[in-house]
């Protein structure tokens, strides 16, 4: 469920527009991403709650902690990385239908590790995914 969580918000934002998104959960080496700015999508936290069934489907709500890493190179200015949050990432987040995010940090820095600036913004989000039930 986590995976198609990520794999659905990483549709989305490349549908608005957004180009060179990750998942948190590929073994890609950092040298073998985008050179210029790209987004790690991962899970924080996750809580799912008592399925709902029907005749032909299983409702499972839950509420997750979405965390989003902007990586942008390190002579890129605070204002750039903002910006593009702004008006790339915000816009695909809040327009996203069956999940509800709010969001509820926001952080940068400088990784010395990798030498990039770093946006790290982390979303609550509460949904509802469905299965189809087996007729087995």
């Amino acid at each position: 469920m986590l995976r198609e969580i990520i794999n659905n918000i990483i549709a989305k934002l490349e549908a608005g527009g957004v180009t060179d998104v990750y998942s948190a959960f590929d073994a890609k080496d950092i040298a073998s991403k985008a050179k210029g700015i790209f987004t790690v999508v991962g899970i924080g936290g996750f809580e799912s709650f008592s399925p709902i069934y029907s005749p032909y489907t299983v409702f499972i709500p839950f509420k997750t902690d979405i965390e989003m890493n902007i990586t942008a190179p390190s002579k890129t200015s605070v204002t750039d990385i903002y910006t593009f949050y702004d008006e790339k990432i915000e816009p695909v987040i809040s327009d996203m239908s069956g999940l509800t995010c709010n969001l509820s940090k926001m952080s940068i820095k400088f990784d010395t590790n990798i030498q990039r600036l770093v946006l790290t913004a982390k979303l609550s989000a509460s949904g509802i995914t469905k299965t189809e039930r087996s007729s087995v």
